[in-house]
């Protein structure tokens, strides 16, 4: 099977660790417990990286900060030979409860993508989770906030389903079926 690796978005320390834009850091750590395997810190990579023992999977959190995320994502691609990247990120464009999937395209305006665009090129599939966008609060303010009580329960949900679709891909590597089976949005059980 390819080798694959899996990279989500986010900004290192705690002040950021609960924040919207921090949700690929979140869906990581998830899969991470799902497949019992640990982060350790690489300063080759300035990365936090997880590796399945029985695939070629690897997990990355950059440790860059998300505006220099392709820093850490190109030279370990390199470095391994790695032949397919998969980032999970934010997307103010969604509504939180929703994932989508896609291969490729444009960074949206999101900085951590331009630099993987400029570091690594565009041809890459996303996990794109939404966390919605309010318009009374300037983007940088809103996506360095901490998600609302009231949304807690939906963005785990949220995470669970992002979780199940990425174990699938490890499985099966095969993103059309990933598309089809996984693209949703997610109901609030709370509500």
């Amino acid at each position: 099977m390819a080798s694959l690796l899996l990279a989500g978005l986010g900004n290192p320390t705690d002040k950021y660790k609960h924040t919207r834009h921090n949700i690929g850091f979140e869906v990581l750590d998830s899969l991470a417990l799902k497949l019992g395997i640990e982060f350790q810190f690489s300063a080759a990579y300035n990365a936090a990286i997880a590796k399945s023992p029985s695939q070629e999977v690897f997990l990355l959190k950059p440790q860059t900060f998300m505006n220099a995320s392709g820093e850490a994502i190109a030279p370990i691609m390199r470095f391994y030979k790695l032949e397919t990247l998969l980032v999970i990120h934010d997307d103010l464009d969604l509504p939180l409860g929703c994932v989508r999937f896609k291969r490729g395209g444009g960074s949206g305006g999101h900085n951590g993508l331009k630099s993987i665009d400029t570091h690594y090129g565009n041809d890459y599939y996303r996990l794109r989770f939404g966390i919605s966008r309010d318009e009374k609060i300037p983007v940088i303010n809103y996506v360095l906030q901490d998600f609302k009580p009231s949304e807690l329960s939906l963005k785990d949900q949220t995470i669970t389903h992002a979780t199940k679709a990425l174990e699938f891909f490890i499985n099966n590597r095969d993103f059309l079926s990933l598309q089809n089976r996984f693209t949703q949005n997610i109901k609030n059980e709370g509500l």
